[in-house]
């Protein structure tokens, strides 16, 4: 069976989308999915924590995919098994110019992906902060969008314009697309926060992908040391509590055998009582 494509977006920066990329790449690893993970984003974050080995500046990447080079001429080893990157660098954004006056430049990670889509189980793109050309492209190759948020009033702003572009790529490059849902990053326990998670979800028209993710130091601790969070033994509960809320996302998506997944991670641990499990 292929792959089900999903790019994590925002057009803001900031809100997470690399740290949900990483994650539920982790959790697929774990499983034993083989993913591939596309870095359309031009800072390149995600490449310096998922390639097995430092990536060169002049190294072929996403910008590459998008003027007509191959995947499999352009990937590299990720850091754990069955995990393959596709890495992202500055040339991103002179590959989007590049194809400003071609035919069909929407399209091209789209034809890229699905020659090798039936060699992966997963596979996840971390969109740019922006609605240009290369995240067009990325929607235009998805099948589900996965929209990453922080509470704020901007946020909610932004969604709006997010859904309209959505709806107009949806509209003139995909219209299989559809949005798998709404994850909130970076949630404090106060009422401003409350607040906004509220007035999101009575406004929304996407679902909400749940746990929501507290603000937690680790997360970034963990995912700059280039550890998965089962991996993580400093704070080992709160790793393996905050590796519990990605491994529900998968769930959320993707078919999970959620409670023999966390046995197998975490093998000292009694799951048994664990809620919704």
């Amino acid at each position: 069976m292929s792959a089900t494509i999903y790019a994590v977006i925002n057009q803001k920066g900031g809100v997470g989308k690399t740290t949900e990329t990483i994650n539920l790449a982790r959790v697929a690893s774990n499983d034993l999915r083989r993913t591939l993970v596309i870095d359309a984003d031009a800072q390149g974050s995600l490449t310096g924590i998922l390639a097995a080995d430092e990536v060169a500046a002049d190294q072929l990447s996403f910008a590459d995919i998008l003027v007509g080079e191959d995947i499999a001429d352009v990937e590299v080893q990720g850091i754990w098994p069955s995990l393959t990157v596709i890495p992202g660098n500055q040339n991103t954004n002179k590959a989007t110019k590049q194809l400003h006056t071609e035919h069909g430049r929407e399209y091209r990670l789209r034809e890229a992906v699905e020659k090798v889509r039936a060699d992966y189980d997963l596979i996840l793109i971390d969109c740019a902060p922006s609605l240009d050309l290369h995240t067009v492209n990325a929607l235009t190759a998805a099948d589900r969008a996965i929209v990453m948020t922080q509470p704020g009033k901007f946020s909610l702003d932004g969604l709006s314009q997010l859904q309209q572009s959505f709806d107009s790529v949806q509209k003139y490059y995909n219209p299989l697309l559809t949005v798998a849902g709404i994850v909130v990053n970076g949630v404090r326990n106060t009422i401003g926060h409350r607040n906004w998670v509220r007035d999101l979800e009575e406004s929304t028209p996407w679902p909400m992908i749940g746990p929501y993710v507290p603000m937690r130091s680790l997360i970034q601790d963990a995912q700059e040391a280039a550890y998965g969070l089962d991996q993580w033994t400093v704070e080992a509960k709160l790793a393996r509590e905050t590796y519990e809320l990605y491994a529900r996302h998968y769930g959320a998506l993707e078919k999970i055998d959620l409670l023999r997944h966390l046995e197998l991670a975490f093998p000292k641990h009694d799951f048994s009582s664990t809620e919704g499990l």
